[in-house]
């Protein structure tokens, strides 16, 4: 009894460290949003004595643009993962058709193919497509990219729909649309939610690739955003670590509001043993 006492001591204190250190460089963030070089200096954990209300109205003025592209590039690219993902998951799980195994082996293939080799290639074809500078630009190549987990994801919960539910609504004169649309949907809603939401926190948090195709200042994203943000000459820390507070404010609305589902959508979507 005294070891089972002693072991989940252990593990509240593990809980309550991880719950911290998770939690602290939220706090960070936000606390130092309102305080200015000097006060930052002389009290760099705690509470601002008199906060800056400024730094975060002139963050607020700069940034709005930046948030609006993200939502737009964010926005673009779960809709069409999900769209292309879901249909091609249901076509690898319910149809029979020559190759399938071994096309779907080679897709998932492409996994191990670090993102960062693709660069170059993607880079030169957007170049040829005119899409620099476009919202299109960062859009298409997150959604080839973003397919292959959630195909995989989608697939493995396909194949546990039982085939008895889509044949009784076939039998009743459905065509496959409506099976798709009025079955497999409604049942796939916490997937179709957690891949969504990983979609959008890989492509919100993305710096590599918007800073390579979208330069002009107008189009640019809230990740290169806040680095044009900063001046080299003299950093404000205020104005930056506001600009970030501003920019994790939708992401943390929206799991607030989806954590639910999302936890059911992954299990959902796990892997058969």
């Amino acid at each position: 009894m005294n070891s089972q006492r002693f072991a989940r001591i252990i593990v509240i204190v593990f809980l309550f460290a991880l719950l911290f250190f998770t939690l602290f460089p939220m706090y960070f963030m936000l606390v130092t949003a309102f305080k200015t070089n000097y006060q930052l200096s002389i009290n760099y954990f705690g509470l601002p004595l008199t906060p800056h209300v400024e730094f975060i109205i002139d963050a607020a003025s700069k940034i709005g643009v930046y948030l609006k592209n993200s939502l737009v590039v964010s926005g673009g690219t779960v809709i069409g993962v999900l769209a292309v993902s879901s249909l091609s998951a249901y076509v690898f799980a319910r149809f029979d058709f020559p190759l399938k195994s071994a096309l779907f082996m080679v897709l998932l293939s492409f996994l191990m193919i670090p993102g960062i080799l693709t660069l170059i290639p993607q880079f030169v074809l957007v170049t040829n497509l005119n899409l620099i500078n476009s919202p299109w630009a960062a859009i298409l190549p997150y959604i080839a990219s973003g397919q292959l987990v959630v195909i995989f994801v989608f697939r493995t919960f396909f194949e546990e729909i039982p085939r008895e539910l889509t044949e009784s609504i076939r039998m009743d004169g459905g065509s496959e649309p409506v099976v798709f649309f009025r079955l497999v949907l409604p049942l796939a809603f916490p997937i179709f939610l957690s891949m969504g939401l990983v979609n959008i926190l890989s492509t919100w948090n993305d710096f590599i690739w918007p800073l390579l195709v979208l330069s002009d200042q107008s189009m640019l994203t809230v990740t290169v955003g806040l680095y044009r943000f900063m001046d080299p000459q003299q950093i404000v820390y205020g104005s930056m670590f506001s600009g970030m507070t501003l920019a994790s404010i939708p992401l943390m609305v929206l799991f607030s509001f989806t954590m639910k589902y999302f936890v059911q959508g992954m299990t959902s979507g796990a892997v058969k043993a």
